[in-house]
């Protein structure tokens, strides 16, 4: 736990460090924390004894199989194979878009959109990318290795160990402990009971966590600063421990708002509550404390963020009925519109309440174990600080999705839902473990044990099956790398490169597409460690900004046939560099435009100003 807290500070100081702009001062402080803290360590570690018995064994198995299964689903991405770079699922947008926030970040701040050249970056959870930044600025190591393989085994052994010592703290006891870590690295969703993905019935399960680090990072943050605020309100607390809770709350929104937004709002209305039942100010003072340090955080990098939310009840539990690649039930929708229509509102709420059961259960998967402990958690709530900080999370986890729907993609609020499934494991971890143990024949107990692990282990199957059954979803082949690796090399850090729209339909029947076939990306940001003019639609208008006249300069430069105009258009976006596919040429003879080809291979070119 103290390891993640380090990862914290870490994050927190270089950012602080960034903005002073002084990083480099990352390097002695880091060192002198070493010194201070060395003999310290080395003592601990002399104390430490460790006891290979059974349980031993059995948690070095759950912790090298729950991240060999992370690492699985996302380290195939990021490969090279005949000189192109590939990626499975959706690692070629999200992976390109944090590589080029990583790149973005260690040019200083303050820091730009690295796909809206000239665009404060804003309404961004970046502390994610910092320490990728950070470490790939001052050591030999790429960032791909660290996004694809490096971070990934550190991030899910984090996740592993806060589920671990959160539950041995809620209960005491080695084995829930054990269990809770086993739901957290492997219950996954019932959506394989119907043929279909972990997300069928919308909440992203953790097993495929490690491809987006901000929602790995958020998850085992907040199973900390719960593990924290757990001993924070034992008797004897040190303030060391209050001070850390700041920190970890505090930070929380930078890494992911939706984990921020649950922990605080538990944090606030317990901390009202202590005060209103002891007099006593220590929630609501970490509450005021940790809110001041989002804010601090928060709002410098954020703009427009008033109407962030839409009021939208229900609307993932219709969508989960009627969305084809999901449960495809239009008759269940068409026969609730003909009950509305007559005003039978007893068969309305039926199929209302029986379509709010299917997506309960069906994203908590065997994890609705976790219930019976949940309702004795419930029932000493208001009596145990704790206890209530837990209900309101997973409450507000589960809740704010079926009222509130995000501005850009609608979508995006079923992030919340992490934090329920995620919290419910742990509870399911406690109730398996009370279960087992109350199981008195050895044999029965591992029967049980081996089907509770069976029914929850098809989703990590499926999606190793995802991956491994299909080739590459898309690639940046060996030419393009090439014609990047130029750019990177060969032009100035600030320089912004104007790259073709993106065509929705190419003509292109490659079993592994090029990436500006397949989606619009930031790409040729992440690879070329500049900035665009505009690329990534989606990631833009999640964040807010207007990007349609961009998109529309962009279609008119590339269709543009006068010379002179399009010279006019092109130095009208502050762009020093044009890069394009050859198969997406610009119409016009480029020679009379006063731009000059300084790079050209068998798939791309590269033209700057004269």
């Amino acid at each position: 736990m103290g390891g993640i807290v380090g990862f914290v500070l870490f994050t927190l100081v270089s950012y602080l460090l960034i903005v002073l702009n002084v990083p480099f001062l990352i390097i002695p402080i880091f060192f002198f924390v070493i010194v201070f803290w060395i003999k310290p360590f080395i003592k601990n570690v002399k104390q430490i004894k460790i006891k290979l018995d059974r349980s031993a064994f059995l948690i070095l198995l759950v912790f090298a199989v729950g991240i060999a299964g992370q690492m699985m689903v996302i380290s195939p991405s990021g490969v090279l194979k005949n000189g192109d770079l590939l990626f499975w699922s959706a690692h070629g947008h999200d992976a390109t878009w944090h590589i080029a926030l990583t790149e973005e970040i260690r040019k200083g701040y303050p820091f730009e959109n690295p796909v809206v050249a000239g665009e404060k970056l804003v309404n961004y959870h970046f502390f994610s990318d910092i320490v990728p930044a950070m470490i790939g600025k001052y050591l030999p190591v790429s960032d791909i290795s660290m996004y694809f393989r490096i971070l990934p085994f550190i991030y899910s052994l984090f996740f592993g160990a806060s589920a671990y010592f959160l539950a041995k703290k809620i209960s005491g006891s080695r084995g829930a402990a054990i269990w809770s870590t086993v739901f957290s690295y492997f219950a996954g969703s019932f959506g394989y009971l119907i043929g279909k993905g972990e997300s069928v019935f919308w909440a992203t399960q953790p097993q495929s966590a490690g491809g987006n680090p901000p929602q790995i990072i958020s998850d085992f943050i907040l199973l900390t600063a719960l593990y924290y605020i757990f001993v924070l309100l034992e008797k004897g607390s040190k303030k060391l421990n209050f001070w850390i809770c700041v920190v970890l709350v505090g930070t929380l929104v930078e890494f992911k708002v939706y984990a921020a937004i649950v922990l605080l709002g538990a944090l606030g209305i317990t901390g009202i509550w202590q005060f209103i039942k002891e007099r006593k100010f220590q929630l609501l003072s970490l509450t005021i404390l940790g809110g001041l340090l989002a804010a601090l955080l928060y709002l410098p990098n954020s703009e427009g963020t008033a109407s962030f939310l839409i009021f939208q009840p229900w609307w993932y539990i219709r969508t989960m009925i009627v969305e084809p690649s999901r449960l495809n039930l239009i008759d269940w929708e068409l026969r609730r519109q003909t009950y509305v229509f007559e005003h039978n509102w007893k068969r309305v709420i039926y199929l209302e309440g029986l379509g709010f059961l299917i997506f309960f259960f069906g994203n908590l998967g065997v994890r609705f174990l976790g219930l019976w402990e949940g309702f004795k958690v419930l029932k000493t709530s208001l009596k145990n600080y704790f206890n209530l900080i837990f209900v309101i999370i997973i409450t507000a986890s589960l809740t704010l999705p079926l009222l509130f729907l995000q501005k850009g993609v609608a979508s995006n609020t079923s992030q919340f839902l992490q934090y329920f499934v995620l919290l419910a494991g742990i509870l399911a971890g406690i109730t398996t473990s009370e279960i087992v143990k109350r199981i008195k024949i050895p044999l029965i107990q591992i029967l049980v044990s081996f089907l509770l692990i069976a029914v929850m282990i098809p989703t990590q199957i499926n999606l190793l099956r995802d991956f491994y059954y299909r080739p590459a979803f898309t690639k940046v082949s060996r030419a393009e790398l090439e014609a990047l690796n130029y750019i990177k090399d060969n032009t100035p850090i600030s320089s912004v490169v104007m790259t073709p729209p993106y065509n929705k339909y190419p003509d292109s029947s490659d079993v592994t597409p090029n990436i500006w076939g397949w989606f619009d990306t930031a790409y040729v940001s992440a690879f070329s460690g500049r900035r665009t003019y505009f690329d990534d639609h989606e990631q833009v208008d999640i964040m807010g900004y207007d990007w349609k006249e961009r998109l529309s300069v962009k279609e008119s430069l590339f269709r543009e046939k006068d010379p002179t105009v399009f010279k006019e258009k092109f130095n009208e976006t502050n762009s020093e560099i044009l890069y394009f596919p050859k198969s997406q040429t610009p119409i016009v003879d480029l020679t009379k435009t006063g731009l000059i080809r300084v790079f050209d291979n068998s798939e791309t070119e590269v033209w700057k100003k004269g």
